[in-house]
């Protein structure tokens, strides 16, 4: 089972890899409910089976799942119930109802909703990365003017960055060098906290692609531009495929192991030392450029893993 939706490509890739292998395979679009997709967890026989029923599909039983990808589950549509406070009761209904049937989808899950939910967060992953040897930039999170204006003044503004938490659908912003201009409007963090974050001089990026123990590194040129955020340099730059250094590997593995984390999306970026220092890892990073620019099989192995998943990963 896979928990994404149809405009994922990265779900409909390795959707239609393992239906090439004759693994069959269901996408759980929670936005198809209520309209196109019904629930139902039946206790009446003792063993809860778990039912949906699928516009297109019909009836499909989950019960027996032999794994799940926790990609990029949508929330349930109901724009249509007008009044606020049922549309609230009907959200922490569905809520409760979806959590409940994922505890009892006893398989292998990449990754586990709990373990995937705390890792995500930034100001975690930089608290432990240090543990296992991960080398991370000083930051600061906060929604303080003064301690930002502090910070700031304590590394030169020229040499610090500031970067969002999570970016959503509607908004999106890339990782940007602070400047004068900015300082001007600090006592808006008021209304939002930003990462503000020592700028890391690189000669590469470096982004990794986490499957089971499997890593697949790809490197993103930063020699000839100023943009801070590779994404803003993808298809202007050259990448290749690299191995990380056997500490740095290691490091990152026992992380990965210490969150429960069977995928993720982690960053690097490489100093002209040689050092590689940790960013952030996404659970749910994107990983079909990783395969296009360092030519690695990514969608063969998280089609793999879902098709064949570890035992003891559950």
């Amino acid at each position: 089972m896979v928990l994404s939706h149809p405009g994922d490509l990265h779900a409909t890739t390795v959707i239609d890899r393992l239906q090439s292998w004759g693994v069959p395979t269901f996408l759980f679009n929670i936005a198809d409910i209520p309209d196109r997709l019904t629930v139902t967890i039946d206790h009446a026989r003792g063993r809860p089976r778990i039912r949906v029923r699928d516009a297109d599909q019909g009836v499909v039983d989950l019960t027996d799942a032999r794994s799940v990808w926790w990609r990029r589950p949508q929330i349930v549509s109901l724009e249509a119930i007008a009044d606020p406070d049922a549309r609230g009761f009907a959200y922490g209904e569905w809520n409760e109802a979806l959590y409940g049937l994922y505890t009892l989808l006893d398989c292998p899950w990449m990754n586990d909703v709990i373990a995937d939910q705390n890792a995500a967060h930034k100001a975690l992953q930089l608290a432990v990365a240090p543990r296992f040897g991960l080398h991370v930039p000083r930051t600061i999170m906060t929604s303080d003017a003064d301690e930002a204006r502090a910070f700031a003044d304590s590394l030169g503004v020229e040499n610090v960055i500031y970067k969002i938490f999570a970016a959503t659908h509607q908004v999106w912003r890339e990782t940007r060098r602070l400047t004068d201009a900015d300082l001007a409007h600090l006592d808006q963090l008021r209304l939002a906290p930003v990462i503000f974050q020592e700028c890391v001089t690189g000669v590469a990026d470096i982004r990794v692609t986490v499957v089971g123990d499997d890593l697949f590194a790809m490197a993103i040129d930063g020699r000839d531009s100023d943009d801070i955020d590779f994404r803003l340099r993808m298809g202007k730059t050259g990448t290749w495929a690299t191995t990380l250094p056997d500490d740095v590997a290691s490091g990152l593995r026992r992380m990965m192991s210490h969150f429960g984390l069977a995928y993720g999306g982690a960053d690097f970026r490489l100093t002209p030392e040689g050092e590689y220092v940790f960013l952030e890892v996404n659970p749910a990073g994107e990983f079909l450029f990783v395969e296009r620019g360092g030519n690695h099989p990514i969608t063969d192995a998280v089609a793999g893993w879902l098709a064949n998943p570890p035992v003891n990963r559950s």
